[in-house]
């Protein structure tokens, strides 16, 4: 195929094609890292729709709980309940901090003088064997306010048992909580 061609110009011709084929081959390898940044991003999308599905599950278990202790007082009736939350739960992750300070004092023949300051801060989040990272506090969500449905909160003792049991059980100030009847 290469007979009319001169020693020198073949060698030139397979390098170029050794190098072309090095580059194929080199986009075959880097084009498949996309496809796993991507795996990693749904991954993360799962894990964080599965910790809102624990917190709205959380959230429920806290408005079963109280409606089901609620009903049991004497003369409430059927119960409803409903909290609302100012703020989600709230988990403080633990960090390896490493932060530099330099300065550095100039001065030049004429009397002058110039100060550079140089700073600089690095963290790296602390992670556990699984890659989960390790936590030092977690915080409830806070609550924003109840609202109390009973049938039995026309009698006026009902509706203030009604109201202190939410007030202690939730740990919330008495403008926070409303009791209507139903």
């Amino acid at each position: 195929m290469f007979k009319n061609f001169k020693e020198e110009d073949k060698k030139k011709i397979y390098t170029l094609a050794a190098l072309a084929f090095t580059c194929i081959m080199g986009l075959v390898v880097f084009s498949k890292t996309p496809e796993d940044k991507k795996g990693t991003e749904t991954i993360n999308e799962v894990e964080n729709s599965k910790a809102k599905e624990v917190q709205v599950k959380e959230n429920d278990s806290l408005e079963s709980n109280l409606k089901k202790i609620l009903s049991q007082i004497e003369g409430a009736g059927e119960v409803d309940v409903m909290i609302t939350f100012e703020s989600s739960e709230q988990i403080e992750p633990a960090f390896n901090s490493n932060s530099t300070k330099e300065e550095t004092t100039e001065k030049d023949s004429q009397g002058g003088e110039r100060t550079v300051e140089t700073s600089s801060e690095n963290k790296t989040m602390i992670v556990s064997g699984e890659n989960n990272p390790v936590v030092i506090k977690t915080s409830e969500p806070k609550i924003k306010g109840v609202i109390v449905v009973s049938s039995g909160a026309t009698d006026p003792v009902v509706k203030e048992t009604l109201y202190s049991a939410v007030q202690t059980a939730l740990q919330v100030s008495g403008h926070q909580v409303e009791i209507f009847s139903k």
